[in-house]
């Protein structure tokens, strides 16, 4: 016989089997659950220690930026000769200076290594400190020549407090050279200069190079120049200086005194 009976229904579902269980989805299984746990707590402890990270670096820079504030105040107050103990000053300074000595031989390789243009090395040319500042009369006071370093050139090289010396900084061979003129003549002393060396280890004094001149004592306006250079290897914290046998002899307006590094 046909069937001709016809529906639309879709047939019911087979009844499940004695003993079956529908199947978890795989999003809940234990393994699942335990990398979620992992992954968040990693994520805690990444987030965690940059910020803590974040605000150690922030406290540095915090203690760093007012150190170099009390520095700078310190500075100021030195300069304003508010503070008791010059000593300190001296000391301030000497790190100052010693701190940019540093940054400039930085400065100076990274520049080598870019390709960039060559800071010049070591140098100094100084000027005699003129009368109009010398306003306790300090360079008729000692034989060494003192030098005015707002009118003068000094990189990479220490000058001192007392305004006579220069101290090297990087060891080397290097051109010294000197021009003093002198005013008046002398009859005991003679009219002399030399540049001076103390020994960084011994602290002995070297006399490196000396030149002379004469003026007649019955000329009242003559003037005479003594000069010289060298060349000569200097080590770190090796001193120079100029002196002369009489300082009230020297006309400071023609007065130099200076040297630069050539290896």
């Amino acid at each position: 016989m046909i069937n001709t009976f016809h529906s639309s229904y879709n047939p019911p579902p087979v009844p499940p089997r004695t003993g079956y269980s529908k199947p978890q989805p795989v999003g809940n299984s234990p393994l699942v659950k335990f990398l979620s746990v992992m992954l968040l707590l990693l994520m805690i402890l990444t987030i965690g220690g940059f910020l803590y990270l974040f605000q150690k670096l922030n406290m540095q820079l915090q203690g760093s930026y007012q150190e170099d504030m009390t520095s700078l105040q310190r500075l100021q107050d030195c300069a304003d000769s508010s503070m008791d103990s010059m000593t300190e000053c001296g000391k301030l300074m000497e790190k100052y200076k010693a701190a940019i000595a540093k940054v400039s031989q930085a400065n100076e390789k990274l520049s080598k290594l870019t390709g960039g243009p060559h800071v010049i090395g070591p140098a100094a040319h100084m000027t005699a400190l003129s009368e109009h500042k010398d306003k306790n009369s300090d360079f008729l006071k000692t034989n060494s020549l003192l030098w005015d370093e707002e009118q003068s050139l000094v990189q990479d090289v220490r000058f001192s407090n007392k305004r006579d010396k220069l101290t090297i900084q990087y060891p080397g061979i290097y051109f010294i050279y000197s021009q003093v003129t002198f005013s008046k003549p002398s009859t005991s002393f003679g009219l002399k200069q030399s540049i001076r060396s103390i020994d960084p280890k011994t602290q002995d004094v070297k006399e490196l190079l000396k030149s002379f001149c004469s003026l007649d004592p019955d000329a009242s306006s003559d003037l005479c120049t003594a000069s010289l250079s060298g060349v000569f290897r200097l080590e770190k914290d090796q001193q120079l200086y100029v002196t002369v046998a009489n300082t009230s002899l020297v006309n400071r307006n023609s007065c130099s005194f200076g040297l630069f590094k050539l290896q």
